[in-house]
């Protein structure tokens, strides 16, 4: 291999602002084994020529390498505000005249009940594709003889190409008469709050795209920011609760919340709802209605507020239009539940 070759590297930069402004990196730089510095290494090129994305595709040059041995090869990024991220480190193994990166493959799998035999020493598990050859790989395990009925922990775990063990990863499984059954895994409920954590279960709701938690993954979508509003940057957090109850850790973006903005945006309806709600916006005072594109005959219209508290709930038999008064309503978002034959269907509703 020639000495004077280049190898390419993929560097990502994340920024979480969600700003008008754009989001770039502005610069790389790479070193060998002892940190000048940021803003002290050798620079990197673009591999377009030119640094004008958040994610970049960077290579550098390897005419000039350390010794012959194991180095680290340290590479870092610097943002269009003059920041650099956080510098990434990787081994790299030089050898006359190669330059080489460890390769990473699965190359075996185990399966252990509750007591650890010792790594290598548990069952074997079967690659879907029948080949160890990557560094992600489905895997399948046999379960015609398994433990006593009643929780066992199960445990798996991997080996990489060059014969170092992964940690197990466990679940808790109920063998029961001769089967074996994996916990519910679900989400139940999404909720979302800036800056302050008002507690586990008190941030704003949100809903499933689908209407419906009922998958370990969830398209949510929330409705406004809580009040009091402050303007500037600030940090919105979400999480997720499974079906066991639990809530997941708070997930973070840096948010740019704008209040000079004049008015409110009105929430469009889906076509195949078979109802109307509306106004949206709207205020305590004037309330809302629930308009029917057939006769109904039963109903059940149910009010939520932020906190997932019952507000208002309202029973109707027989009727196309529905008028709800709101009164003593605090401004905010609302979750309006529109239950029809056992069906339901939710909407926001924002009280101004």
């Amino acid at each position: 291999m020639n000495m004077n070759a280049r190898f390419n590297l993929s560097c990502a930069l994340l920024l979480c602002m969600a700003t008008a402004m754009a989001q770039r990196v502005d610069n790389a730089e790479y070193f060998w084994d002892t940190d000048p510095g940021a803003g002290n290494a050798n620079p990197m090129i673009a591999e377009d020529g030119a640094y004008d994305a958040a994610v970049e595709a960077i290579f550098l040059e390897t005419s000039n390498l350390p010794g012959l041995g194991a180095h680290t090869l340290g590479i870092r990024v610097k943002d269009q505000s003059t920041n650099w991220g956080p510098t990434f480190t990787t081994v790299v193994v030089i050898e006359p005249p190669v330059v080489t990166a460890p390769e990473i493959t699965v190359t075996q799998a185990e399966f252990f009940w509750d007591t650890d035999p010792g790594a290598g020493s548990g069952t074997p598990m079967v690659a879907f594709d029948g080949d160890f050859n990557s560094a992600l790989e489905a895997i399948s395990l046999e379960t015609a003889v398994l433990p006593g009925d009643g929780v066992h922990v199960l445990h798996i775990r991997a080996i990489d190409v060059n014969g170092a063990w992964s940690v197990p990863f466990r679940v808790v499984v109920e063998v029961w008469g001769g089967a074996v059954t994996f916990p519910e895994i679900r989400v139940t409920a999404a909720e979302y709050f800036v800056n302050d954590d008002p507690g586990a279960g008190l941030g704003m709701p949100m809903l499933a795209v689908d209407d419906d938690f009922s998958s370990a993954f969830e398209a949510i979508k929330g409705g406004g920011i809580p009040a009091p509003v402050t303007a500037g940057v600030n940090v919105l957090w979400m999480r997720a609760r499974d079906v066991n109850d639990a809530w997941g850790p708070s997930f973070g973006i840096v948010v740019n919340i704008d209040t000079t903005i004049a008015g409110t945006v009105g929430i469009p309806m889906q076509a195949d709802a078979g109802f109307r709600l509306a106004p949206n916006p709207t205020t305590a005072a004037q309330g809302f209605s629930i308009t029917f594109d057939r006769l109904v005959a039963d109903a059940i219209i149910r009010v939520l507020d932020a906190a997932g508290r019952v507000v208002m709930e309202h029973r109707a038999r027989n009727e196309r239009r529905i008028e709800l008064a709101l009164p003593d309503a605090a401004r905010g978002v609302y979750h309006v539940g529109i239950i029809v034959d056992g069906v339901p269907r939710w909407e926001r509703l924002v009280v101004h």
